[in-house]
């Protein structure tokens, strides 16, 4: 097998959704394309090289328009390992940057051909739901890309939810399997483990639900849909939330010098501070929903916020972040980016925050000053 691709659109011919349904082939439009969700100006320190703050559109902007949302329905259908789906020898491009992170580390995989040619397919005789991609043991990455696949998926093939299983990687983190049950009534039994690399599973029947974004992350209007369904009815958000990353785990891949200062900072301007991780999930979307500010480091604890409301002010202190900056976009939500002296990572330094205890202090006074 070489690396060779076929793009998704190729494997399903158009038909009619109820066609394409019973001929299990094409695509099931779920949601149409829409006008997307207009950039919102952010307030930006060090984006630029600018050496002040501004109020201003990034230079980076979303796409117009979004492509529709839906499932396409495919037959034989191999998985390999996450965002690596192979069809007659060909590996699936659906040309989603979740693919095409797939696709890069599997050419720099120099024994992925001779691995895959040598290990025996395993016939699954249950239908196919697959959603994962690289970062499926990743809270962020579950709620901005997987999470809504399988929502899509459930409200486009409502009769299949009792035969399908999902297939994850065996190490995956078990509180996903927690997210999937609370968040789309996906029962443990439906998830499928397998060993990424070593074992390959072939499906008479797949779903492959689209992303809910297009291009460089910009949301189809069904993420806000989705997300607000999950939030329970309560007062009126007036919570100050500082989501930390410290403690050996989530903290030992991205030094933060000044974490310790920044978080009591954070604390004498009235934000409490949470390890989102030591919440159960409904405790989270709970707490995430009562939010008036969140603030914390660059990482996927900030997307959390899908859980918190319209005008949520949102305050990442590190890299730009075109997911957080889209979210607010869609989710209609104020962004606060402190990105002076954060260094991407490089050969020999990981990626690092080093910005200084002033422009922290400016950081949270202009969060604040929004709440006021």
């Amino acid at each position: 097998m070489s690396l060779a691709t076929v793009p998704i659109s190729v494997l399903t011919v158009s038909l009619p959704d109820e066609a394409a349904a019973q001929a299990w082939n094409g695509f099931l439009e779920f949601r149409s394309s829409q006008e997307a969700a207009a950039a919102r100006p952010a307030h930006m320190l060090g984006e630029g090289g600018k050496n002040d703050w501004v109020h201003a559109l990034h230079w980076k902007k979303p796409r117009a328009t979004v492509d529709p949302i839906g499932c396409f329905l495919l037959r034989d259908v191999e998985v390999w390992r996450p965002g690596i789906l192979v069809h007659g020898g060909q590996v699936i491009d659906d040309a989603n940057l979740s693919t095409n992170v797939a696709l890069s580390m599997a050419r720099a995989d120099a024994n992925f051909a001779s691995r895959f040619s040598g290990t025996a397919a395993r016939l699954i005789d249950r239908p196919a739901l697959v959603v994962a991609g690289p970062g499926c043991a990743i809270w962020g990455h579950w709620l901005v890309e997987f999470l809504p696949r399988v929502s899509i998926a459930s409200q486009s093939l409502a009769s299949l939810r009792d035969e399908w299983v999902i297939p994850l990687p065996h190490d995956t983190p078990s509180w996903v399997e927690d997210l999937l049950l609370s968040a789309c009534n996906v029962p443990r039994e439906a998830i499928l483990r397998y060993t990424p690399g070593r074992e390959r599973l072939l499906f008479a029947r797949a779903v492959v639900p689209t992303f809910c974004f297009s291009g460089e992350y910009t949301f189809h209007p069904y993420l806000r849909e989705f997300y607000r369904s999950l939030v329970p009815a309560s007062a009126p958000a007036h919570r100050r939330l500082c989501l930390s990353r410290g403690g050996p785990g989530p903290s030992a891949n991205r030094p933060f010098r000044q974490r310790d200062f920044f978080e009591q900072q954070a604390r004498r301007r009235g934000f409490e501070v949470i390890r989102p991780e030591e919440l159960n999930l409904s405790d989270q979307i709970a707490t995430l929903s009562q939010a008036s500010a969140l603030i914390g480091e660059y990482g996927s604890a900030l997307h959390g916020s899908v859980f918190a409301g319209p005008g949520t002010v949102v305050g990442c202190i590190g890299h730009w972040n075109a997911v957080q900056m889209r979210l607010s976009d869609v989710l209609e939500q104020q962004g606060v980016y402190l990105t002076r002296g954060c260094l991407w990572p490089s050969a020999d330094r990981p990626m690092s925050i080093d910005t200084s205890p002033d422009d922290i202090e400016s950081f949270l006074d202009r969060v604040t000053s929004l709440l006021d």
